[in-house]
């Protein structure tokens, strides 16, 4: 049963009425059911209860003392948590009258008295069937308003400009990235195709409308002209299917590869770099393959995209990465020193973009459950040291001092070694960009809580400005940052601090954070020393 389905024999079923001995029947009828059975003798009383107890089914006396059964309908339904609970009268009036003015009331249904044990059971079960019905719906609903607003952000966030076309070819969305590289506000339909150079235009119009007319994938450079300058762009279109073969439109992605363009004619100048910079710019090709699987990502292909992304993505940036720095070299050999600063623009771009696909990969596999834990004993000493010694570096690039303390002899820990160090070095990595000439703070201390066992507790102080209290409650949202002018300067993914939070939990412990503005931040991780088969214990706090 998934997590929207609601079991039929766990129903509630309110039933309200002023006679002991009407209430006295339904509940024998509907106990036999396995109903949640709840019982009011006044409308008073149903009101509250039904507020408290949100029935999924209320089985409702007409005519009761002080608030009658019409009147205790019509204040059920002008409460928004008690508006859509399906309301039967039960009622000796027969009088079309009396019908007309229960269904107006918003009534679902109507059982005369003296009624049948078998109808009160088959209208009953009828209706909850048509309830849970609709609460399956309003879930889906809500679940698919959260994926549509995944896509849209993530399309939102895309390095990469997307664009989504009927089936005749005219473009109905573009994201952001899209009408920035086309310089165009409004881009749908076909006046996109006005900015291409004329000399490129016939092409992409052929490739274009062949491509919608045979339905088939095609790839294509071309250039187009902004007001002031022509810029060279990589653009890739696919037919786009659901439930496996029925055509719905197509999807496109494109690319300013300008950079790429200018980087390679300089390339090509250079003898024996020309086949590397060909290799540089086939790779790029490839990650602009891979958004076209992000596109598909609200069609429901982001289980499929995810699964590849691992490796499709990762060895074409390891391939960016690797022939840049071979190109920097061989540059410096040669003498070609002017294209320097762009062969460092690549890698490191490569190198941000590489980090950020290891975040969302990351996550994806936190979100999917898929996370693998394989806990090992360790000495927490080696653990320090190699976590101090990859940090250093950092601290000191940033003219920052790094303080460790411990408490006592911290002996040996049991559990997932390398996710640990990935939390703590993410800790320590913010600590350390989010200060300038400041202080961080490492502490480490062992402490046995009550009755469950030994307890880790690793804290990170720094001396920096500090979160504001507005950002504290977002702090561990997936694509959160505390300042966006940190996220344009460092290329961040805003996923860092959801996985540490993901991961600690999974191991069993958790991550607390403090601030004061002006002051500087703490984070605070608790483990348990020896992590239990079944993570995600509740522990108590450690004070460090």
């Amino acid at each position: 049963m998934s997590s929207h389905e609601i079991d039929l024999k766990q129903a509630k079923v309110l039933m309200v009425d002023d006679t002991p001995a009407n209430i006295d029947v339904l509940r024998k009828v509907l106990a036999k059911e396995g109903y949640q059975l709840f019982f009011a003798n006044s409308g008073e009383k149903a009101v509250k209860i039904a507020n408290r107890a949100l029935p999924d089914l209320i089985l409702l006396d007409v005519m009761m003392p002080g608030m009658d059964g019409y009147e205790t309908c019509r204040r059920l339904k002008q409460t928004e948590a008690t508006q859509n609970i399906p309301i039967i009268f039960i009622t000796a009036k027969n009088q079309v009258e009396d019908v007309i003015e229960a269904f107006q009331l918003g009534a679902v249904d109507y059982i005369n008295k003296p009624f049948r044990q078998e109808e009160v059971c088959m209208r009953v079960s009828a209706h909850l069937q048509t309830q849970i019905l609709f609460k399956q719906r309003e879930h889906l609903i809500k679940d698919l308003r959260n994926s549509e607003e995944r896509f849209r952000l993530l399309a939102h966030a895309s390095p990469i400009g997307i664009c989504q076309a009927d089936m005749q070819g005219k473009v109905v969305y573009t994201n952001q990235k899209w009408q920035n590289i086309f310089s165009l506000s409004e881009s749908l339909g076909e006046n996109w195709l006005q900015v291409i150079h004329v000399s490129d235009r016939e092409k992409v119009e052929k490739l274009w409308k062949n491509s919608v007319h045979n339905n088939k994938e095609c790839s294509t450079k071309f250039r187009i002209c902004l007001q002031d300058e022509i810029r060279w762009v990589h653009a890739h279109v696919i037919p786009l299917h659901y439930e496996g073969s029925q055509l719905e439109g197509f999807v496109g992605t494109v690319e300013d590869i300008t950079e790429f363009k200018q980087a390679e004619e300089q390339i090509i100048r250079a003898k024996d770099t020309a086949e590397k910079a060909r290799i540089a710019a086939e790779a790029a090709q490839l990650i602009s393959e891979q958004a076209r699987i992000a596109a598909e990502a609200a069609n429901h292909a982001k289980t499929t995209f995810l699964a590849k992304m691992n490796h499709e993505l990762r060895t074409p940036l390891n391939a960016i990465i690797g022939y840049s720095d071979m190109l920097e070299e061989e540059a410096e050999d040669l003498g070609y020193e002017d294209i320097l600063p762009d062969l460092y623009k690549i890698q490191t771009a490569g190198k941000n973009l590489l980090a950020i696909v290891s975040d969302i990969l990351d996550l994806s596999k936190i979100e999917a459950e898929k996370i693998e834990l394989n806990p090992i004993d360790f000495a927490l000493s080696q653990l320090i040291e190699n976590v101090v010694t990859t940090i250093e570096p950092l601290v000191t690039d940033h003219n920052n001092t790094l303080v460790v303390e411990q408490s006592g002899e911290l002996g040996t820990m049991y559990t997932d070694y390398p996710k640990l160090v990935q939390i703590l070095l993410n800790l320590l990595n913010n600590a350390t960009k989010y200060t300038k000439q400041g202080t961080i703070t490492f502490t480490i201390i062992r402490r046995q809580i009550s009755q469950g066992g030994d307890w880790l507790g690793f804290q990170v102080t720094d001396t920096g400005e500090g979160i504001a209290p507005e950002k504290m409650e977002s702090i561990f949202n997936a694509f959160t940052q505390t300042d966006d002018s940190y996220t344009r300067a460092h290329d961040g993914s805003g996923l860092g601090l959801t996985i540490c939070d993901h991961l600690s939990r999974a191991m069993g412990g958790h991550i607390y954070v403090s601030s004061e503005i002006g002051l500087g931040t703490t984070f605070t991780l608790q483990m348990p020393a020896h992590m239990p088969k079944t993570a995600n214990k509740k522990s108590g706090m450690i004070e460090c």
